[in-house]
């Protein structure tokens, strides 16, 4: 809790400063020096920004010279429309830090650093975001062995650590997670701790940067491999937008962040709703100099309820703890039904969903609780706690079955972007119309680019309608991301209906109209390209290479290029080099015909 006192010539000034801002009928361009945040003093300068947006008027401008600011608690921006955020982009540049990270302590920071709401032409640019403490540790293994404590392994952490020195031994580890020499998480061990419940490993502080680390899967290591301790440091995102319309981010850059980097969602009662995002040479990564191997904690950009086109350009993504991209909305299920109303249980919490799911007007899909192909479409009239009354009669939708939101999931085009050393995916992207082109990916445990549809756990939506996956350059993907010890990296390029094993069952359909072409994929343990449930789906002149030789997933795995469940397909043109073998198929109860050229 921040305890602000002021005496009278100091409120008289706030006074005098909020009417002066709000008071301007043109737009303004707002230094925020002279409203009492000050750079590079290391004193706390949330407060200040927070009264400049407070009192800012539609059209403003917020800069900030250059130098460090000093953040305790998130800022908030609500309500307003065409407002730029900037920073100097001469100097130094501009670094909002954000403070009050401790990892020996039980309790979670829980705030973001930014949190926008119901805004309209938002635009932030040229700043650079950290955080005052590291909120991951790394180092290398330097011996392993066992005691009468148990298995474990010795870890001599960098000296940008030295920091949590002399306590090393207290600080609260919440995940360990093994990475290849060249950064790549391996999974070798990867082991979460229940924080609930107060259950941490065992540490012992050998010297000032040297842990022992008890760990039951310690012999799974090799020394010299490293190791990442994510710390129980976790909160809210670093960007929340919540309900705003036209979005655009050029040249951020988030040096460390312990959960998603950006989020996007709706929100009940706002007058606009999410809508249009635009991101541009957008970073994260560990700082320069910096051996960091995590740089967000979770997924780089999560959208989880978005009208429009999320376009994303020229960015970089490297050290990531989760996804770099997952676009998708909720799925639910139908519990009852009448003849224009729906009551939908949320398919992830399985309760009733909430209001701020989908609004009147939206387009909302059914899908066949089965099989999960389409039943067609209706819109929204009204909804209330869970129930969704539609314009038109319902035809052949029953309980079970699932509903997905149209409107909601915005078309997606990435294009140029550069995902590396990863934990989990590269790209996951469930939305109706996708574009993925000219990126490259290396060193991810899972697949670089999953188009999918979970309908088994995660229940997130929804299918694809249209995709084009095309002069990708991917590299050493798909070798290690595991669940319940199976790798599901099924392809390097993999379209599913579900993230983890399985969600390759369901017939031909589900998914239609995908084209992989002109990629080059290399050094992938499994499948090179892994595609289920599609109708009409297109593998043209791919470069593949050494892949399928390492196979995890029996018998898909030893195909550069497998197809299960699909129709109306053709494989052409692809070259192959150091493959177990080229092509393979299964279909369930499909007359396909098979085109290879």
């Amino acid at each position: 809790m921040i305890i602000i006192r002021f005496n009278l010539l100091q409120l008289w000034v706030w006074l005098f400063l909020g009417m002066l801002i709000s008071s301007n009928v043109k737009a303004a361009v707002i230094d925020v020096t002279h409203f009492g945040a000050i750079p590079d003093d290391g004193l706390d300068d949330q407060v200040a920004l927070q009264f400049i947006l407070t009192h800012l008027n539609n059209g403003d401008k917020v800069y900030f010279p250059q130098g460090v600011y000093h953040l305790s608690a998130e800022l908030q921006l609500e309500g307003k429309t065409d407002i730029e955020i900037y920073g100097s982009t001469t100097g130094r540049r501009v670094t909002l830090m954000a403070t009050g990270f401790n990892p020996f302590e039980t309790s979670v920071y829980g705030g973001s650093l930014w949190i926008v709401s119901d805004c309209k032409k938002v635009n932030f640019h040229d700043l650079m975001i950290d955080v005052d403490k590291p909120v991951s540790i790394n180092g290398s293994v330097s011996d392993i062995g066992s005691d009468i404590s148990g298995a474990y392994y010795m870890l001599e952490l960098g000296e940008e650590f030295i920091g949590y020195n002399p306590n090393l031994q207290d600080l609260k580890i919440m995940h360990q997670l093994s990475y290849e020499h060249d950064g790549t998480p391996n999974y070798h061990i990867s082991t979460h701790y229940n924080l609930k419940e107060g259950k941490y490993p065992l540490i012992e502080k050998m010297d000032r940067l040297k842990l022992k680390i008890y760990n039951d899967l310690a012999a799974q290591l090799s020394i010299g491999e490293k190791i990442n301790l994510r710390l129980k440091i976790s909160g809210n995102p670093c960007f929340k937008f919540l309900g705003v319309t036209t979005l655009a981010l050029s040249d951020i850059t988030i040096w460390q962040w312990p959960d998603f980097a950006m989020y996007v969602s709706d929100r009940l009662n706002t007058h606009f709703k999410s809508k249009d995002m635009t991101l541009t040479r957008v970073k994260m990564k560990s700082k320069p100099g910096s051996a960091r191997l995590m740089s967000i904690s979770a997924d780089g950009i999560h959208i989880a309820s978005m009208e429009g086109t999320f376009k994303v350009r020229d960015c970089e993504f490297v050290g990531l703890g989760d996804d770099a991209i997952n676009v998708h909305s909720r799925m639910c299920k139908i519990e009852e039904i009448t003849e224009k109303t729906v009551s939908l249980i949320n398919g992830w919490t399985n309760k009733l969903v909430e209001d701020d799911w989908s609004f009147p007007d939206d387009v909302i899909e059914f899908l066949d609780g089965t099989t999960g192909k389409s039943k067609g479409t209706a819109v929204i009239s009204s909804r209330h706690l869970g129930r969704y009354v539609m314009k038109s009669v319902l035809k052949h939708v029953n309980p079970g079955d699932f509903v997905v939101k149209k409107t909601r999931t915005p078309s997606t085009v990435i294009n140029n972007c550069t995902v590396s050393r990863s934990r989990a995916r590269g790209f996951v992207l469930q939305s109706n119309d996708v574009i993925v082109s000219n990126n490259k990916f290396s060193g991810i445990s899972g697949s670089a680019v999953l188009l999918s549809c979970d309908m088994e756990r995660w229940f997130e939506a929804t299918v694809i309608k249209s995709a084009l996956v095309k002069g990708n350059t991917i590299e050493n993907c798909g070798k290690f991301l595991k669940w319940n010890d199976t790798l599901i990296g099924y392809g390097a390029i993999a379209v599913k209906t579900a993230h983890e094993i399985g969600g390759i069952d369901k017939p031909a359909g589900v998914h239609r109209n995908i084209t992989i072409s002109k990629n080059n994929i290399k050094d992938c343990a499994n499948s090179a390209i892994f595609v289920s449930s599609t109708d009409q789906i297109k593998i043209i002149d791919n470069r593949i290479e050494n892949c399928s030789n390492r196979i995890g997933i029996f018998p898909y795995g030893k195909y550069a290029i497998y197809l299960k469940n699909c129709e109306n397909d053709l494989v052409q043109g692809n070259k192959f080099k150091k493959v177990k073998e080229e092509f393979g198929r299964a279909d369930k109860g499909l007359h396909s015909h098979l085109r290879i050229r």
